[in-house]
């Protein structure tokens, strides 16, 4: 009976080929020293990939990086929140029953963007109930396998102009979901690391969900404004990345 050990080496490197590379990195290089040897140049074919794509090849730390799942998810990285600043109105969004009078889109000037071009921007008023989306991690190349055994960094982003006035004018929960909508991991607006105040009342607020529970498969993203008359949100983003110190 042929062991797997005694396969040629043309026939073992096609094997490995074929297997995620952070199977190849945790267990396969592990079983004896031919294996690591025929592992390792794999490894570092895509650290070549990462470099000619002008990836920052700076941020991954470890003995061993993960070449071919960074290049990956460096690649794959946008933003999945759609029409996050209010373009298409508020297309893809969900809102509450008889809500569509207290939102409203506009155009921002440059003098009240915190973006040198200007942006547009959701305006709600009388404290409307919050806006939603719910996103679905496969349907952007994020497969459960990736997700279960990698884990890459989730990160949630959003502007707004009251947290100058007073944090808990603004509403946040994101939540992560399983298959069946269970809800593994969340955050809310307390949580949020804010940006330094600049020229304008826009602040950003920010939160990275690390090392969360296997499972993850939907990403539900709500905010609001109340307790004010008025308040303006923009550039939401959720982004799924490799994992930076």
């Amino acid at each position: 009976m042929v062991n797997i050990e005694d396969l040629p080496k043309e026939m073992l490197l096609e094997i490995f080929l074929r297997l995620p590379s952070w199977l190849l990195l945790r267990s396969c290089r592990l079983v004896c020293s031919r294996w690591r040897d025929m592992v390792d140049p794999l490894n570092m074919g895509w650290k070549e990939k990462c470099e000619q794509a002008g990836y920052p090849l700076g941020v991954l730390t470890g003995a061993l990086p993960d070449w071919k799942t960074f290049y990956f998810l460096c690649r794959m990285k946008k933003n999945l929140i759609r029409n996050p600043c209010g373009e298409e109105g508020l297309n893809s969004w969900q809102i509450g029953p008889d809500q569509e009078e207290a939102w409203d889109v506009g155009k921002l000037s440059r003098d009240d963007s915190p973006f040198e071009d200007g942006t547009w921007c959701f305006g709600a008023f009388s404290g409307p109930t919050p806006k939603s989306q719910v996103i679905v991690l496969k349907d952007h190349g994020y497969w459960d396998e990736l997700m279960d055994e990698v884990k890459p960094d989730i990160v949630v982003k959003d502007w707004c102009d009251v947290l100058d006035e007073d944090p808990y004018n603004y509403t946040l929960h994101v939540k992560l979901l399983s298959a069946d909508s269970e809800v593994l991991c969340e955050c809310h607006a307390e949580e949020l690391v804010l940006s330094e105040p600049g020229e304008t009342e826009w602040r950003e607020g920010s939160y990275t969900f690390h090392n969360y529970p296997a499972g993850v498969r939907y990403i539900y993203f709500e905010h609001g404004v109340t307790g004010v008359d008025s308040g303006g949100l923009t550039n939401s983003s959720i982004t799924v990345g490799p994992r930076f110190p």
